[in-house]
């Protein structure tokens, strides 16, 4: 088991058999694309948001949000840049500064639960950032 940075939930790791073939760096620069646009996806859906929490009732959706985007937003390693356009590679970081200046407010180590902080400017901000990023990155 793997526990992510900032994560209390352990993520199993994949068992590789020496049969398998080893990833690309292609296909590894997919998968991190699938996993940056999932987690700006969730940011951008209230309703999976509250379903998540509803689903999982021990996680802290709130905090989580803020943890998987620090997961994967990796914008200085290789693989990471293989996977978006300079365009999307700009559109993440402006993200990224929203997420950063949001958290000037709201601390993502101290944030309110999911179902509270749904309703404060700080996740407004967050979402229509989201949003946004998610409408341009699919245009």
């Amino acid at each position: 088991m793997l526990t992510l940075r900032h994560s209390a939930i352990p993520v199993p790791l994949p068992v590789i058999s020496m049969d398998e073939e080893i990833v690309s760096d292609e296909e590894m620069a997919t998968r991190i694309r699938k996993l940056v646009l999932d987690v700006i996806e969730l940011w951008s859906s209230k309703e999976a948001q509250l379903n998540y929490q509803k689903n999982v009732p021990i996680a802290n959706v709130s905090a989580e949000l803020f943890e998987q985007w620090t997961d994967f937003y990796n914008p200085d390693d290789r693989k990471f840049k293989m996977a978006f356009n300079e365009t999307e590679l700009k559109l993440l970081a402006d993200f990224e500064h929203v997420l950063e200046r949001e958290t000037t407010r709201v601390s993502p180590y101290n944030v309110p639960d999911i179902e509270l902080f749904v309703y404060t400017l700080e996740w407004r901000e967050i979402n229509n950032a989201a949003i946004e990023l998610l409408n341009k990155i699919k245009n």
